[in-house]
């Protein structure tokens, strides 16, 4: 099943990609994300063992509540 961008469903386990594009950021930040203790954006494996899975409910969230921090980090001058 495709998603539909337009629309997230909160009880849907969306793809990493799929997160991604909703959210408008990159792959990495969405693994350092979910990398952070406590995490910003839990996931769930997949049966397999092999797929990220991201609930749609945590998607809504995080476009709620944005972490994102655009741009790099510069020195001072």
């Amino acid at each position: 099943m495709r998603p539909d961008f337009h629309r997230i469903v909160p009880d849907l386990l969306y793809s990493v990609m799929a997160a991604r594009k909703l959210l408008g950021i990159s792959h990495t930040t969405i693994y350092e994300y979910m990398r952070q203790s406590p995490p910003v954006l839990p996931y769930r494996r997949s049966e397999n063992g092999w797929h990220r899975l991201i609930l749609g409910s945590d998607i809504i969230f995080l476009l709620d509540h944005p972490q994102v921090k655009r741009g790099r980090k510069r020195k001072n001058r």
